[in-house]
């Protein structure tokens, strides 16, 4: 069995990790609108916002470009690198204005900080894994990917939910 007969085996969890990405950025999208002002008004609450909403367009796009029919590991880890160069660039943006702007707390640090960096990784290792046609690549790194962006996404969602407005 050759890489993309074995790739396309994976194809109902991608159209779940799809389905469940588009309508949880979908429903993040109609909360934010709801909220602007409230939001857009608070630093921390834009801060975290912005770092959900791109989380699951991250995890949106991992997922579409898997479901992408007949594409060989050549092209799948193309897309993962610049998916992870997409991400470096929010996350290294996301770090410049995060800066002394408050004190956080151990998880909040791991969530701004740690998990995406992790995440970027993830995608290059896994990237470069896929690009060799290797599905440890999906195993080890795109599913745990996948998990750590989804978890930090409703994390940060959560946290907007239950703020405090000041």
């Amino acid at each position: 069995m050759d890489f993309i007969e074995r790739i396309g085996q994976w194809q109902p969890f991608f159209t779940t990790v799809a389905t469940v990405a588009g309508t949880l950025v979908g429903l993040l999208f109609i909360s934010l609108s709801i909220n602007r002002d409230a939001i857009t008004a608070n630093h921390t609450q834009f801060r975290l916002a912005r770092r959900s909403f791109s989380d699951f367009i991250f995890i949106l796009l991992i997922a579409l470009f898997f479901l992408i029919p007949l594409q060989g590991g050549f092209h799948l880890g193309i897309e993962l690198w610049g998916i992870g160069i997409l991400k470096t660039n929010v996350v290294f943006k996301q770090m410049l204005e995060a800066r002394g702007v408050e004190k956080m707390s151990l998880w909040n640090l791991t969530c701004e900080y740690v998990l995406p960096v992790l995440s970027i990784v993830g995608l290059a290792v896994g990237g470069w894994r896929i690009y060799h046609e290797s599905l440890l690549g999906v195993y080890y790194f795109v599913v745990p990917v996948i998990a750590t962006l989804l978890a930090t996404a409703c994390s940060n969602a959560w946290q907007l939910l239950i703020m405090e407005k000041k």
